[in-house]
């Protein structure tokens, strides 16, 4: 079981609402920009693997700094 301390949770926070902006931001340019489907799946596919690659590393190093 993994402890965080207040900081920890903050920088959390902070991590999601930038995944939420990032999110908004690629598909609000994506639907202005007048992309097609396909486009726009692979823009907003990309930008979420590269988010959940950095929610798990930062759950991972929470958790080997709990160990």
């Amino acid at each position: 079981m993994v402890i965080w301390s207040t900081n920890e949770k903050l920088v959390f926070v902070a991590l999601l609402l930038m995944v939420i902006l990032k999110l908004w931001t690629v598909w609000h340019v994506a639907n202005r920009s007048k992309a097609s489907r396909e486009g726009r799946m692979i823009f907003v596919w990309g930008i979420t693997g590269m988010t959940a690659f950095a929610v798990i590393a930062k759950s991972y190093v929470s958790y080997q700094m709990g160990i």
